[in-house]
């Protein structure tokens, strides 16, 4: 974790906003900048930004419904 700290305070503050951005921000500006690199950038980055975004349209599993007794209903 320290390493990880570090590098922050030694990255230019473009980076260490995007990062924050990215970290703590709603998952809407994941999609935006994701989509906007493979829009505009040719090549492998282009590439991995269209996994990432295929990774955010992914659903997420799905809950298990519990079931409801009646309260005073004798167990079966």
């Amino acid at each position: 974790m320290a390493t990880f700290a570090q590098f922050l305070l030694d990255a230019p503050v473009p980076i260490v906003t995007t990062a924050l951005a990215l970290r703590y921000g709603p998952s809407a500006l994941l999609v935006l900048l994701a989509g906007g690199t493979a829009v505009l950038t040719p090549g492998r980055r282009g590439e991995r930004a269209l996994v990432v975004l295929r990774l955010c349209q992914q659903p997420a599993p799905a809950r298990r419904k519990r079931s409801r007794r009646a309260v005073g209903a004798p167990e079966v």
